[in-house]
């Protein structure tokens, strides 16, 4: 079957001295977009948690870190880019600041003992509450950033089926999918411990071993080593330094925007199910302006259509979330955007439609667009040995768009994934925006996932940290406020 395609060529980021498509060129040849900002961070005070041999082995890549790291050897010479460093003197222009006193040990004996706990989750329990009480001390002593080096005892005691971000800097630590940890009813040591740090009001970012050193591979014995591969030393650097830049309160890259329209805000709601299984689900917004700056909001209790299943608000539950995520925009920006895109996973229905548009029209938002977005099985075939190109837009009927966000990349002359790449499926429920103009904000907004340095990644950052931010707010004792988005990285 012949269908009309469109090709969205590679969008343009905003560093800061000019723009490119893709992020470790663009900050290797034109600097951090903050690159004159007195915000920009200078200077990152890192405190580092983990076993003594933990806290050493960080503590030496890091330093290794601060210079070059050349790129895994290829013909594809844009694929695998060299590691500029990290430091005053590198594209960065920042430093990580280590010191000694702002560090902390956890003892052998600690970990061994929650080896007793017969439960899998009285022992993420216990992990949590032990390596809790450890932050706690360390963040009074105000780290910009703490990293908390995975001990290998503890990844035997915390297998876990199957990672759920294979581009985060953290290797996905224990940030696994929540479908299979539903269905076996196990805890996340990441998520639970990424949630009880909130009040700690510092950043934590988790390191693997086998980062640092690759010779631990093979004896990190939790299931999802098992079908790790480690990516080269150079991309693992990239991937960890764009993310603790951002933790650190930098922005490497933006949005390009096109100073003639009105500035947008892109909204992402997602749906979750409390810990207890007590609320069916509860809905979480997470709000980006074109930085990426990203802050989270909290709905209240939804329930499932009688037909579809799908998690629905009602139109005051609509309408109470979207003021308070414009709020906070607000609040960040002294004014409301001139544009509202609104994400969603599920179509919207005439409920959340009605409440949604009187948020809109109460705050006089003209310009809007409703939009749901998720993975479709539906698949193009490409003649030759590629899959199809990132960027391949097919507008299906008036109201559907299939968009590949993941395929083969121009830039880099490969297809830089492992498996058949994924189509989103685009449903416009409301929009007043050319089609074309909100495919290619999707695919921009792919690149705002401050895990991942190269062009991989399926989801725009709107439906990513909201799905991201439900599986770890669960686990929260309280409602949270307006939490900036690097907390939950």
């Amino acid at each position: 079957m012949k269908v009309p395609l469109t090709f969205i060529p590679e969008p343009m980021l905003q560093f800061g001295r000019d723009q490119h498509p893709d992020i470790r060129y663009g900050i290797m040849n034109f600097g951090p977009y903050d690159l004159a900002e007195k915000r920009k961070p200078t200077a990152i005070k890192t405190g580092i948690v983990g076993t003594s041999t933990g806290v050493a082995g960080a503590t030496r890549w890091l330093s290794q870190c601060r210079q070059r790291i050349e790129g895994k050897d290829s013909r594809k010479r844009n694929l695998f880019a060299a590691f500029p460093g990290f430091s005053s003197e590198s594209p960065f222009l920042a430093d990580v600041v280590l010191d000694g006193s702002l560090n902390a040990e956890v003892q052998g004996s600690e970990l061994t003992a929650l080896a007793a706990i017969a439960s899998f989750n009285g022992r993420v329990e216990g992990a949590v509450d032990l390596f809790l009480r450890v932050l706690q001390g360390v963040s009074q002593k105000k780290p910009d950033v703490i990293v908390l080096v995975m001990p290998l005892e503890l990844l035997s005691l915390l297998g876990e089926p199957e990672a759920a971000d294979p581009d985060s800097p953290e290797a996905s630590v224990l940030s696994f999918r929540e479908s299979k940890n539903k269905r076996r009813g196990k805890f996340n040591f990441h998520d639970m411990l990424k949630a009880k740090a909130l009040p700690l009001g510092v950043p934590i970012q988790l390191l693997r071993p086998s980062t640092f050193d690759r010779s631990l591979k093979s004896k990190e014995k939790d299931d999802f080593a098992k079908s790790r591969s480690l990516q080269d030393e150079a991309t693992c650097a990239w991937n960890f330094f764009v993310a603790l830049y951002y933790k650190a309160g930098g922005y490497s890259w933006r949005l390009v925007r096109d100073q003639t329209q009105p500035k947008s805000c892109f909204i992402g709601i997602g749906f979750y199910e409390s810990l207890d299984k007590s609320r069916l689900n509860t809905s979480v917004a997470q709000v980006f302006d074109e930085r990426g700056h990203g802050i989270l909001v909290q709905g209240g209790i939804v329930q499932r259509d009688v037909v579809d299943r799908q998690p629905r608000m009602d139109e005051t539950g609509a309408y109470t979330l979207m003021r308070e995520a414009l709020k906070n925009y607000k609040d960040e920006h002294w004014h409301y955007p001139g544009r509202v895109v609104v994400h969603k996973t599920s179509t919207f229905n005439v409920a959340e439609t009605a409440g949604t548009l009187r948020a809109l029209n109460e705050l006089e938002i003209r310009s809007y667009d409703l939009l749901s977005v998720s993975d479709t099985g539906m698949r193009l075939v490409r003649n030759g040995y590629y899959p199809p190109l990132r960027g391949t837009l097919w507008q299906m009927d008036e109201q559907r768009s299939l968009l590949y966000t993941n395929g083969s990349v121009q830039l880099y002359e490969e297809y830089p994934g492992l498996y058949v790449p994924r189509s989103l499926l685009i449903h416009h429920d409301r929009s007043s925006t050319d089609r074309q103009q909100i495919a290619t904000e999707v695919l921009m907004l792919t690149k705002m996932n401050w895990n991942n340095s190269q062009i991989t990644a399926v989801e725009p950052i709107t439906i990513r940290a909201a799905r991201q931010v439900g599986r770890i707010i669960k686990y929260a004792e309280s409602a949270q406020g307006a939490v900036p988005y690097r907390f939950f990285m």
